[in-house]
């Protein structure tokens, strides 16, 4: 049996009334109903330091402290699935993520990962975490686009570097809500993890440094407007957390502040950021490589709807 790393979460005003395993169950949603009962049984779930029956009632305020039992199946097997392959050498392998699939195995992950799917391809790294060979950088579950694996260890460690130097130009596209009074500007906020909710991110003058600079691709009246988002920082969930602090939430992050009553124009069902393209040298080679992705149908289709509505 593993079990992963402690987490806490804050129970707002929202969670007053509920039972423990129903609300963890709603802030935890990737994770089965199965890893969540083989934790209560396990006595990791806690309030205060005293373990936690799953029927317990909350009272709004505590503080929940985890570790999520791990599937049984967390150990990694190659698993068939289609693969958009941008580029490919013996050291490296981009491919375009399409949204909805989990990078690599970790806390709460049992469907099949985008790892696992590459493995039925190729051999990965097996430097840093076993659960998470070749990766050096990560994407949402619910962003699409272009992402880096790595096939050797000297690839891993030099783009490790690489990417802690910021040598990698990183480059997205999203649609956020409203309009702007510029055509582009920068956004130089702290981001930390969010004190209350484990899951989230927020913005801290306690974090650590983050910074994105966006240019409008396209302003659709004003509710909606396309954006190119280049960030000179990877903190996790960064250009989400940025455009909410500024009051431009993504459309469909619902996480982060996007009202599924703010337009009648479009939905969506899942966050509208999509990594565009990736520039680096090769770890290996030094050869210069540029990659674009063309934008997923989802993304295009909200597009196209907001240009034949909004002229």
């Amino acid at each position: 049996m593993m079990v992963g790393d402690e987490q806490t979460i804050v129970v707002q005003d929202s969670g007053k009334g509920k039972r423990i395993d129903k609300f963890l169950s709603e802030n935890f949603q990737d994770v089965s109903r199965t890893q969540l009962k083989k934790s209560f049984d396990g006595g990791l779930v806690s309030i205060k330091g005293v373990p936690m029956p799953a029927k317990y009632i909350l009272h709004g305020q505590e503080l929940i402290t985890l570790r999520l039992i791990l599937p049984n199946d967390v150990t990694l097997h190659p698993v068939s699935m289609p693969l958009d392959i941008l580029f490919e050498d013996e050291d490296i392998i981009v491919v375009n993520k399409p949204a909805g699939i989990v990078v690599h195995a970790g806390n709460g992950t049992s469907a099949p990962t985008l790892v696992e799917g590459i493995l039925s391809h190729c051999r990965l790294s097996g430097s840093g975490n076993p659960l998470r060979p070749g990766v050096v950088h990560r994407l949402d579950k619910d962003t699409s686009g272009a992402i880096i694996f790595t096939k050797t260890d000297r690839a891993y460690l030099q783009l490790v570097k690489m990417f802690a130097t910021r040598k990698i130009k990183k480059t997205y596209q999203t649609i956020v809500c409203e309009t702007f009074a510029k055509s582009f500007g920068e956004i130089c906020l702290p981001v930390q993890r969010n004190r209350f909710v484990r899951t989230k991110m927020a913005v801290s003058v306690n974090g650590k440094e983050a910074i994105s600079r966006w240019h409008i691709l396209k302003s659709f009246g004003q509710q909606f407007t396309h954006l190119q988002v280049n960030i000179l920082t990877g903190r996790t969930h960064q250009i989400r957390v940025h455009m909410a602090a500024i009051g431009h939430p993504i459309l469909g992050d619902t996480t982060y502040g996007y009202d599924k009553n703010f337009s009648k124009l479009v939905t969506s069902t899942r966050v509208m950021l999509h990594a565009s393209e990736v520039a680096f040298n090769h770890p290996c080679t030094g050869e210069t490589i540029s990659i674009k992705t063309r934008l997923p149908l989802d993304f295009a289709q909200v597009l196209q709807l907001l240009s034949g509505k909004i002229s």
